[in-house]
């Protein structure tokens, strides 16, 4: 199954490819990667394996071209009638940036909340938004996550801003020593306000004692977070899936 994986995500490359030899002024077409990619396949495989994973990804033309078979005719979306209508199973594609939408409302309210405050620091670079409420936090993520219109390369650009953003961001709440070291802050505020009544950490003492009489729950609900996160990032959100989602878009 590898050796199929492989192969299958190395057509999926071959828009891309055949794109970028496009703006150097090469005649390498989508076909030109698939038959390095058919070689390879031969090179690596038994002939009577190679020609099976062959028939199920590859189409040639009138001339004995080769060209992607995409998607794999198991993998075809059923459709389904309702009315006078076809549709699909799916409404419309799911971009990255859709299914990060997705996962977001998924989340609950406190931890949209802090997701969008993140945002509104670190992906928006809005300084104004620091000013608003947690509402506005997460209705300003929300349509940045929901432009229509964008081009591919920008769809790209804000998946991979806002997953290096948020992974930055989370760190701490993903891991048991991140939550060891919050712990270990709170406390350290309050045994220096006790020390010391009158210390510029006494305005912080509000915030330590809610974060320990909270840590608990919250560790329990950011180590959820961070499973529905890793699913997400490693099924959408590699390169290999961002790449694959961009040469669909080049097929439409």
């Amino acid at each position: 199954m590898n050796a199929e994986n492989n192969f299958a995500a190395r057509l999926i490359d071959a828009g891309r490819l055949a794109a970028i030899a496009r703006t150097c002024g090469l005649k390498a077409d989508v076909s030109y990667y698939v038959n390095e990619a058919l070689k390879e396949l031969w090179r690596s495989r038994s002939p009577d394996e190679a020609k099976r994973i062959a028939q199920r990804w590859v189409l040639w033309d009138s001339e004995g071209r080769p060209w992607p078979r995409l998607p794999s005719l198991e993998n075809v979306v059923p459709f389904y009638r309702a009315g006078t209508a076809q549709v699909s199973v799916v409404n419309r594609p799911v971009t990255p940036l859709h299914a990060i939408r997705n996962w977001f409302e998924g989340q609950n309210e406190e931890v949209r909340c802090e997701i969008a405050g993140m945002a509104a620091l670190l992906v928006l670079e809005g300084g104004g938004l620091l000013e608003c409420s947690s509402k506005g936090w997460c209705d300003h993520l929300r349509r940045w996550l929901s432009e229509a219109g964008l081009p591919a390369h920008t769809i790209i650009g804000r998946a991979l801003r806002f997953r290096t953003c948020f992974e930055y961001f989370a760190e701490s709440r993903f891991t048991e020593s991140g939550w060891r070291r919050s712990e270990a802050a709170a406390l350290k505020i309050l045994e220096d306000t006790k020390r010391d009544p009158n210390s510029e950490a006494v305005r912080f003492v509000p915030i330590a004692r809610k974060l320990l009489d909270t840590l608990p729950a919250r560790k329990i609900r950011w180590m959820e977070v961070r499973k529905s996160w890793r699913e997400l990032a490693n099924a959408s959100l590699t390169a290999r899936a961002l790449r694959g989602w961009s040469a669909s878009q080049m097929r439409r």
